[in-house]
């Protein structure tokens, strides 16, 4: 009897001796990121039978387990990725709303200042103060866009610079998931698979949240205790215990914008950037594609416009030495601006646009030339439409089929025929805000009158009607197929661009709220609460003192059986 009191008592003491332990290793990882609580589980040992019946054998320890809900880390990692792409989304995207509708860094003011000084001259065409405040303004606005496209281009770098770190990162994740698939997959085998590495199985779970962060994934469970990430469009991330990396490259129409590749050893990388949802790369790459690059092309446009309209009408007036008027703007897109050759082309053949003098054919758009051997086809990247053109003498100017088709305020100059297959990226206002130089430095060369005294040489001072129809440029609607003012055209970017921005700090508010539920439910479930632990701590420490009781009894009572045998 008393070697069954014994193993009894014993059996409890090591029980609860775990279920401290435990307890203790709980408190202690309160504030480990990423840790699941855990719990020693119990079971009867199978009992004795006897005359007087079953006489229990005391307790067994069957598993020390992590308290967990794959549901719940599967809803997490999810409010993760939403929650990070939109995040990111709308950290960029208030940048450049700042940047366009702030008046000391938007064009508007810039605008406004440019006209009021023209109509200033208008008013007294004779006075040089008028004249020079016209040129400071002019000067200013020239100043402006190449403020703004230079901010632009600072943004760019960032987004590279991001992107660059996150695939740098995701690679260093899925290297991580992939050798803890390897640890636990080991230690599950030493325990026969009865045990769980629960310490393991939480640093895997902290990884793959982070990875969440950057990217959508999708987790699959093994037998063998491993899992399979994969991306949303299907790409493999992690297989097992081997791990797949991102990286970046130039893209083939653009190299300073950077594609995300997928990297496996020994085959090409391949580019799936537009198929990477969710996340902060995901977001970043939205907000590149969605707001900066529409709106560093739409910027591009209204200089472009404003370089057009400005100079064809001052070079029909007279300035006050009895000239013609020159440019007012020197722009060297208003003469030709090359082709990016796409990186795939076989041919030598170079592709120039030359600007035309109709704003109202300008278009914000990217453009891809392509050669099949036979034909010319023009393809608008914002929307796909798909212009064919016709080629015609050495260098080959090359003009729309069809006579409904508009060429976008370019004409296309080819110099050789390119070889079948050949492409040619074209961006006719991507850098036109940059561009853009006061060209007129001299008051006295403001083409402010529309003719010349009745000699047809001496000047006339007080003639003004040239300047007027150059004020009265703020009014004409020649942006965007004429149904714009530059200065509606530039409001009509501002009001996209806030547009946008006030969808994503919904959509991130949103979000934040569904991560903060994710986040509170499994706390709910995995977190530790010290209150409870500190409860447990007594309740365990009070049945190891019962179970070391119950073993002094047995003690004494074995004591006197052999002090009563003696």
């Amino acid at each position: 009897m008393a070697g069954g009191m014994l193993g009894i008592a014993v059996s409890g003491l090591m029980a609860f001796q775990r279920s401290i332990e435990t307890t203790s290793h709980n408190i202690s990882n309160v504030n480990t990121e990423g840790y699941s609580r855990q719990r020693v589980e119990l079971d009867a040992r199978l009992p004795t039978y006897t005359g007087g019946g079953y006489i229990g054998a005391g307790v067994d320890i069957t598993n020390i387990a992590r308290t967990y809900d794959q549901f719940i880390n599967g809803q997490l990692r999810s409010s993760t990725s939403a929650f990070g792409e939109v995040d990111s989304f709308k950290s960029f995207a208030g940048q450049v709303d700042t940047l366009l509708a702030d008046s000391s860094t938007g064009m508007e003011p810039a605008l406004e200042g440019f006209f009021k000084a023209m109509n200033d001259v208008a008013n007294d065409p004779a006075s040089m103060t008028a004249r020079d405040v016209m040129l400071s303004e002019a000067e200013g606005l020239t100043h402006r866009f190449s403020l703004v496209s230079g901010r632009f281009e600072e943004m760019r770098d960032q987004v590279n610079s991001g992107v660059k770190h996150m695939t740098e990162t995701i690679s260093s994740y899925t290297q991580a998931i992939a050798d803890l698939n390897k640890d636990i997959s080991t230690a599950l085998g030493s325990a026969n698979g009865q045990q769980q590495p629960n310490d393991l199985l939480d640093k895997r779970d902290l990884v793959l949240n982070k990875l969440s962060e950057l990217v959508d994934i999708s987790v699959i469970p093994q037998t063998s205790g491993m899992v399979s990430v994969v991306m949303s469009n299907g790409q493999p991330l992690v297989m097992d215990a081997k791990a797949y990396k991102l990286g970046t490259q130039g893209n083939e129409f653009d190299p300073t914008k950077l594609d995300v590749t997928l990297i496996e050893k020994g085959v090409k990388p391949q580019v799936i950037t537009s198929q990477l949802t969710g996340g902060k790369l995901s977001g970043t790459l939205r907000f590149r594609d969605e707001i900066l690059d529409p709106a560093q092309q739409k910027l591009g446009s209204i200089a472009n416009a404003i370089a057009m309209e400005f100079n064809t009408v001052h070079q029909l007036g007279y300035d006050l030495n009895g000239d013609l008027g020159e440019p007012l703007f020197k722009y060297s897109g208003l003469s030709d601006v090359p082709a990016i050759s796409v990186t795939t082309n076989t041919g030598t053949s170079s592709v120039t646009a030359a600007f035309d003098t109709n704003s109202a054919d300008l278009d914000a758009s990217d453009y891809l030339l392509e050669y099949d051997g036979a034909n010319y086809t023009l393809i608008r990247m914002a929307d796909d439409t798909v212009i064919p053109l016709t080629a015609a003498g050495v260098p080959a100017i090359l003009t729309p089929t069809n006579a409904t088709d508009v060429l976008p305020g370019i004409t296309l100059e080819i110099d050789l025929p390119p070889n079948a297959g050949d492409q040619f990226f074209i961006r006719p206002s991507y850098r036109a805000a940059d561009n853009l130089v006061l060209n007129v430095t001299d008051p006295r060369k403001i083409a402010a009158a529309t003719s010349l005294a009745p000699d047809g040489i001496t000047p006339m001072p007080g003639d003004n009607r040239n300047m007027l129809e150059l004020a009265d440029l703020m009014n004409k609607s020649g942006m965007f197929g004429g149904t714009a003012t530059f200065q509606e055209a530039y409001a009509q970017v501002v009001s996209k661009v806030g547009g946008l921005t006030h969808s994503a700090d919904i959509n991130a508010t949103a979000q934040a709220a569904l991560l903060e539920r994710a986040t509170e439910a499994r706390e709910n479930i995995s977190g530790v609460n010290l209150d409870e632990e500190a409860a447990n701590l007594i309740k365990f420490q009070q049945a190891y003192q019962a179970a070391a009781q119950s073993i002094s009894t047995a003690s004494s009572l074995f004591d006197s059986l052999i002090g009563a045998v003696r």
